[in-house]
């Protein structure tokens, strides 16, 4: 077989973003994939006959603008109007609309201070995420950032937005607790920490940077769920030249005499030549192809520590009809509060004894929750008269104190439908089928060691130069020619693109300094 110029270690979409970029650089690259599907966690499966639905990622805004345009991405980004629902026990609820207008008017109604500040937060953050929007695009170090931001004059934003608590600017600018909690638990994402935990103002700031939608930090929904994105992706790579195989695992890398990478070896035994590999795994996986006492001992221990264990679980559901939260709507007609994201998180506290919960191996009864039915708005998606409901929930750990995930899956599952069965009693009676993946099932599933949704803590002490350990955040692992381009690189998680696109630019970076000509 004619030895390819590079491989890819996963479908996932970092890994067909940096297979996209090479490929159209001139390279011959195949893309090698476990499972029977491309697209990784990004991913729109036919769960039921006739419901589809994004199995795990669910919305989008980090996709950076770059890699839509440069590549010509086919897909279609919905903004969220309103962006957000978030109901009360006793009927209504709190709207945030696209129009600043109306969501003063809605915030006003719980307090005239709030409603006020609103505007004034966001510009903080909408500033921070200014400064830090341009460090998406080469492995910015912590010291880089810092300088941008006292360059600016404006120390203090990086105190607040990287280094603070997203609790203490929550309650510097809210009085009212749904306000605060709402606010709070966006900078809870994915992160096993509680809002007073510092650096979960990164966590908020990571989620502002989104520009997909055309807005900077909306998110919004893609018509035909997540996998539309991959699927888009999968064209343009295959269009380019690129070869995608699926149902096959890598067991490790080979090395040449150098001892720079020379291809994988298959789990069936096959060998494939490349001189250059990339890996879309997480750290710790990819930390599982390299053969023993090829890498550095002091790197085996920054990724050794590096905190992986998840507390996300995700309750995917077929309805039978949509559901009515207390006091608004009308029975079986979809309205605003079925469009958006609807939120579950009434208080800091609310949030802080749940994430305490989790550290003692405790799922909480409460949870934290983000729901999004987005057959409201592409019926298409599930049978007439159906509906999907997706859910997202902390906090719940990957190690529990008591039991298993195989013997107490269905008991968390029931807990968190029950959080939003208090919003929109009959919901669970709706109910058809569901699938409830925790973090165990999260990582069997998609490959995600400990079920992390991000390949791995993002708060300040993991990101940048950190990321996946120190001295090693340049894409470049400690093997000539093998690199990471997944979410355990800068800048972090989330479908966001920038770490394929940029480990891929280190690869033809590499190739020029060698003198390596790709067209020829």
């Amino acid at each position: 077989m004619e030895p390819h110029d590079a491989i890819v270690i996963g479908a996932g979409h970092n890994g067909l973003i940096s297979g996209c970029y090479l490929a159209k650089a001139g390279l011959k690259v195949l893309v090698l994939e476990r499972t029977d599907r491309i697209g990784g966690a990004c991913v729109t499966e036919e769960l039921w006959p006739g419901f589809r639905m994004s199995t795990a990622s669910y919305a989008t805004s980090l996709l950076i603008p770059e890699v839509i345009h440069e590549l010509g991405l086919d897909i279609d980004i919905r903004l969220k109007d309103p962006d957000f629902f978030h109901p009360h026990e006793d009927g209504g609820g709190l709207m945030f609309w696209d129009d600043p207008a109306k969501t003063h008017e809605a915030i006003a109604h719980l307090s005239k201070k709030d409603a006020d500040a609103y505007p004034r937060f966001h510009e903080l953050f909408e500033e921070a995420a200014r400064r830090l929007t341009p460090m998406l695009h080469y492995p910015a170090t912590r010291k880089q950032v810092r300088r941008e931001f006292r360059q600016a004059e404006i120390e203090r934003l990086f105190a607040k937005t990287v280094d603070g608590s997203i609790a203490e600017i929550v309650e510097e600018y809210f009085e009212h607790e749904l306000m605060q909690g709402i606010h709070a638990s966006q900078g809870l994402i994915g992160t096993a920490a509680g809002p007073r935990t510092p650096g979960t103002a990164y966590v908020y700031l990571h989620h502002a940077f989104g520009m997909a939608t055309g807005k900077l930090g909306r998110w919004g929904f893609v018509r035909g769920g997540q996998g539309a994105i991959t699927q888009s992706l999968a064209d343009v790579f295959r269009a380019a030249g690129g070869e995608i195989r699926t149902e096959v695992e890598v067991a490790t890398l080979k090395l040449d005499t150098h001892r720079r990478a020379a291809g994988v070896v298959l789990t069936s035994g096959e060998e494939i030549d490349a001189g250059t590999v990339l890996s879309n795994a997480d750290p710790k996986r990819t930390l599982t192809f390299v053969p023993e006492g090829s890498v550095p001992p002091e790197f085996i221990e920054d990724i050794d520590i590096y905190p992986s264990e998840g507390t996300v679980v995700k309750v995917n559901c077929a309805l039978s009809g949509l559901p009515k939260f207390r006091g608004i709507g009308t029975e079986g007609t979809p309205g605003p509060e079925h469009m958006g994201t609807i939120s579950v998180a009434p208080s800091i506290d609310y949030l802080e004894t749940a994430a305490r919960a989790a550290a003692e191996g405790r799922p909480s009864e409460q949870m934290f929750c983000e729901a999004w039915i987005q057959t409201a708005s592409e019926p298409e998606l599930a049978p007439d008269g159906k509906h999907t409901l997706s859910v997202f929930a902390q906090y719940a750990p990957y190690t529990l104190a008591e039991g298993t995930w195989k013997e107490r899956r269905d008991e968390i599952g029931d807990s968190v439908l029950d959080n939003l069965e208090r919003y929109a009693p009959g919901l669970t009676d709706l109910v058809e089928n569901r699938i409830v993946l925790g973090p165990p099932d999260l990582e069997a599933r998609f490959g995600l060691t400990g079920g992390n949704i991000f390949h791995g803590e993002i708060l300040p002490e993991w990101i940048f130069d950190k990321r996946p350990a120190s001295e090693w955040h340049r894409y470049r692992l400690p093997i000539a020619g093998f690199y990471l381009c997944g979410s355990g690189a800068h800048p972090g998680g989330g479908v966001c693109g920038a770490p394929g696109r940029n480990a891929a630019r280190a690869v033809l970076a590499d190739f020029a300094s060698r003198g390596i000509d790709i067209a020829g």
